[in-house]
């Protein structure tokens, strides 16, 4: 019996899984893809065989997540977590499960091992508990969240004395509190939202900025005042500053007048419209001398598609501003030109990549002067991409025979990508002549990509793109061509720091 034992222990231990080292094998849970099942595969694995339990119990980043709602888990879970920093959430919204205000009291012996603290409610129930008990210093706190999921409520003696020194990250959302804090040399992230104008001021603001001297990433969501209370020449610097994302109705000048925003910053604006005019122009801040990041545009996204979108990208930073649009559709195609002429208000001379995608107009017999105008200016342009765009516009803008005066327009461009749908067959006429004049006049394509949703375009014209460009590729595809990299989809402007709507839902570990 004893040889059997000895046996089956010996198998064990080399099978492939128990080969793994111990400090590693520790830290697998860490890494667990379903967050929202973290707690539960954790305490599965506890339970697989006894040399397993004893290493995951045995390892204090475990079990430093509280979500306080059981008493008994809450103490076993600050028992196993000895030192470590403590991740406490309280959550008080139907959708997830309500906190214990006893398995939370359980938590407040070890303030001084918060290292991060997010509360999601309502407001009334939340304040109480913030001003009841959040007072004690607490030098590990490294992020802390307020969501008020109701109404904006003040939160006055702040929490926490207002001394955080060690905080990194802080988010408030409809949150009323007196800024700046006392100790933000830390800070690396602001995001503040859903504030009453009223309730909030340009000083503040500023003053705020001026006591986080290593603030990289800021939004402000609807938590912008109207009217600013700050001296005409206060002009505070953030020289760390990598993004600043404002959203507000109407989006202004106010704040941007006193910030000196570094080169190399994205700046986001985002609002709605519903009048005929191009918001574009009209939106953004005015002779700013403190923005530097707009003096040389290598890359253009513009977005027509259910709501106008335009970012502006090059290597001293980048501008992309959000309009959504409320208006009726037959003013639409009057918007999409007057958005696409705004271009011309930046300089876009140095731009070497345009994507335009949903822009649909009426087009006169002549050629279109939105379109014209706009890339003739873009003598630096290689690349154009037109995703799900009414083509003929750009196509015949590009052709020398159809421009006035045989005006070559963009005589860099080397690329070209064109969506097209079944109904927009005519284009490739006006495509073929357009290479051909194109190649007459000593300026050449290299690539032409043509993306359909059905096989329509004949091979004849096929081979006959070959006789003026370098190479021609047409490919069957129901998707419409990304925004190659620098486009909404892949980065949301802001280095990956936001997440967006996710940094307010149910909080993963």
């Amino acid at each position: 019996m004893e040889l059997l034992s000895l046996v089956r222990s010996m198998k064990n231990t080399f099978t492939s899984i128990n080969r793994v080292p111990r400090d590693v094998l520790s830290i697998i849970p860490e890494y667990w893809a379903d967050e929202d099942t973290a707690d539960e595969d954790l305490i599965t694995l506890t339970h697989v065989c006894r040399g397993w339990r004893e290493i995951f119990i045995s390892h204090p980043s475990l079990w430093t997540r509280l979500d306080c709602t059981n008493i008994e888990k809450t103490r076993t879970y600050i028992e196993r977590s000895r030192s470590s920093p403590l991740k406490v959430y309280v959550w008080q919204e139907e959708e997830y499960t309500p906190f214990l205000n006893d398995a939370f009291l359980l938590t407040l012996p070890h303030l001084s091992r918060f290292g991060s603290l997010s509360l999601l409610g309502p407001s009334k129930n939340l304040t109480e508990l913030a001003k009841k008990y959040l007072h004690h210093p607490v030098p590990l706190l490294k992020k802390l969240k307020i969501n008020f999921s109701d109404n904006p409520q003040s939160i006055v003696p702040a929490i926490f004395e207002e001394n955080i020194s060690s905080l990194r990250e802080l988010r408030l959302s409809g949150v009323i509190t007196r800024l700046p804090w006392k100790t933000l040399a830390n800070l690396t992230t602001f995001d503040f939202r859903d504030v009453p104008s009223d309730k909030i001021s340009v000083t503040q603001l500023l003053d705020f900025f001026e006591h986080a001297p290593l603030l990289r990433h800021t939004r402000l969501w609807n938590a912008l005042p109207t009217t600013c209370d700050a001296p005409p020449g206060r002009v505070v610097s953030l020289p760390r500053l990598k993004d600043l994302d404002i959203k507000a109705q109407p989006v202004h000048s106010i704040l941007l007048n006193h910030l000196l925003v570094p080169s190399g910053t994205s700046l986001v604006l985002e609002f709605t419209f519903d009048g005929e005019k191009s918001p574009i122009p009209e939106y953004l801040p005015k002779n700013l001398k403190n923005l530097k990041n707009l003096s040389r545009i290598t890359a253009i996204n513009l977005s027509f598609d259910s709501e106008l979108c335009l970012r502006l990208t090059g290597p001293s930073g980048g501008l992309y501003v959000l309009g959504g649009w409320t208006g009726t559709d037959s003013f639409l195609p009057i918007v999409n030109r007057r958005a696409l002429r705004s271009l011309n208000h930046f300089a876009i001379s140095a731009t070497e990549r345009l994507t335009i995608t949903a822009y649909h107009t009426t087009i006169p017999q002549k050629i279109e002067s939105s379109t014209y105008r706009t890339l003739l200016l873009m003598n630096a342009l290689r690349t154009l991409i037109l995703a799900d765009c009414l083509n003929v516009p750009f196509i015949t803008a590009l052709n020398p025979k159809k421009a006035p005066s045989g005006t070559l327009v963009c005589p860099a461009l080397e690329e070209i990508v064109l969506y097209i749908k079944e109904k927009e067959r005519s284009c490739i006429d006006g495509l073929l002549e357009m290479v051909e004049g194109r190649s007459s006049s000593g300026t050449r394509l290299s690539t032409i990509t043509i993306v359909s949703p059905q096989e329509f375009v004949p091979a004849k014209d096929v081979l006959e793109l070959r006789n003026h460009v370098s190479q021609v590729e047409y490919r069957l595809d129901d998707v419409v061509p990304p925004w190659d990299g620098i486009g909404l989809e892949n980065d949301q402007c802001c280095e990956g720091s936001w997440g967006y709507e996710s940094d307010w839902g149910h909080e993963s570990s």
